[in-house]
This record gives structure tokens, sequence and C-alpha cells, in this order.
């Protein structure tokens, strides 16, 4: 098994929803080269030994994918069809869990929180972050790791992870995204105090739980 991801690849958008926080703290650590792929133009992936894609404001949903969307879910379906690493967070999980056969619904509210998760992986307990408005129903074929009341929000298939929970947060992260787009801040500051509160053991989760991905999705 490969010790560390060597080679990664990063689909975000260009100015929303792109920082990496604690994931590059981790991808830094084990010498990882990034390359950054832009989703707001042509999608040209380049081979490496992990996909990681991040967040959005667009949607996968039953009645709001755009073809922009069903090309990535169809980019997405390539990549782990062919057993090759991926980590989808948010957008990304959505996207994952509709390449594998699986449902993504509008909740109608957006989902804002720092809790715990009905989870019994270790590395999946204690609190974790929360923002979307979209609820994953993760494929039959998948092991669904963590739940909460409205969606299933961490599952596993072969050598594919999707986190509904926001690993790469911090309290300047949420700050700035929700300026970004425009969200009053009484929505999103009890999200922010909590990550800026709980930093340091925020950061040993995001540590570990990467650890435990990546052993358990590295190529042989």
């Amino acid at each position: 098994m490969i010790e560390s991801p060597r080679s990664v690849v990063v689909l975000a958008h260009d100015d929303v929803a792109h920082e990496l926080g604690p994931i590059g703290s981790w991808l830094n650590s084990h010498g990882a080269e990034v390359h950054r792929v832009s989703r707001d133009s042509s999608i040209n992936l380049p081979d490496a030994e992990l996909l990681i894609v991040m967040g959005s404001p667009l949607s996968v949903a039953r009645g709001h994918c755009a073809p922009g969307q069903q090309q990535e879910i169809d980019i997405v379906r390539e990549w782990v069809t062919t057993d090759r690493p991926y980590l989808g967070i948010c957008f990304g999980a959505q996207v994952l869990a509709k390449a594998l056969g699986g449902e993504v619904e509008r909740m109608g509210r957006t989902h804002r929180s720092y809790a715990p998760l009905d989870t019994e992986l270790d590395e999946l307990k204690g609190r974790w972050a929360l923002w979307h408005e979209d609820a994953i129903v993760a494929p039959s074929t998948s092991q669904v790791h963590a739940r909460v009341p409205c969606a299933d929000v961490a599952f596993s298939q072969g050598r594919a992870w999707g986190l509904q929970v926001h690993i790469e947060f911090t309290a300047d992260i949420v700050e700035r995204l929700g300026e970004r787009m425009n969200v009053p801040e009484e929505q999103w500051r009890p999200l922010a105090d909590g990550l800026r509160e709980d930093v340091t053991a925020g950061e040993t989760r995001v540590w570990s739980l990467m650890d435990h991905i990546w052993s358990s999705i590295a190529p042989d």
C-alpha cells in the first residue's frame, strides 16, 4: 500500500468552497503534490493517486441537476469505476452518491451545525461541521459510516469515500464562505464559533479521519 498520496487532483470552484483547510495541512504533511482543476471551466482531470472533489452552491438533487452537474457525475463515475481513490466533500459526496446509484434530495432548508454524528466509527466520533441543503441517500451498495436525522453523511464504496461533513472547515473559512454567499451572520456564526472553540481537537480528528480514509482506499 502507498503510505500517503503523492499526487492529488482537487476539483473545485475558483472562488467559493475551494479552501482545503485541515485537508491541505494533512496533504502538505505527507508531501503530496496538489494540482487544482476548476469546475468553472472545461473539466480535464490529469491522472493522480487521489481525486478530491470539493463543495459547491450547485446541486445534483432530483429536479435541480443541470447538464454541467451531470457531466461532473459522469466524470466521477468514470474515475471510481476504474478503481482510483476518491474523496468527495459535501457536493463532492453528493456527486459520488449519484454516480454510484444513490439519491440526493432537496431538503427545503439549510442545515448548519457543529455536532456529533450517529456513527460507530471511532474516527468519526466527536463534533463535525455540516452546512448543506441537499440530503444524501447513500447507494444500497455502499457502507454508511455516519448519519444525521436528515441524511447519510459519510459513506464508502470500493476506493471512494463521500463526506457530507465539512472536514475542510475552519472558523475563518466559514466566515469567508458566509460573506461570499451573502448569508446573514447570525446563521453561520454559531458554526464558526464552535469550530474556533474546538480548533485543536477538531484538526486532530480530521487528520485521524484522513489517515483512516487513505488506509482504506490507497492503491496496493
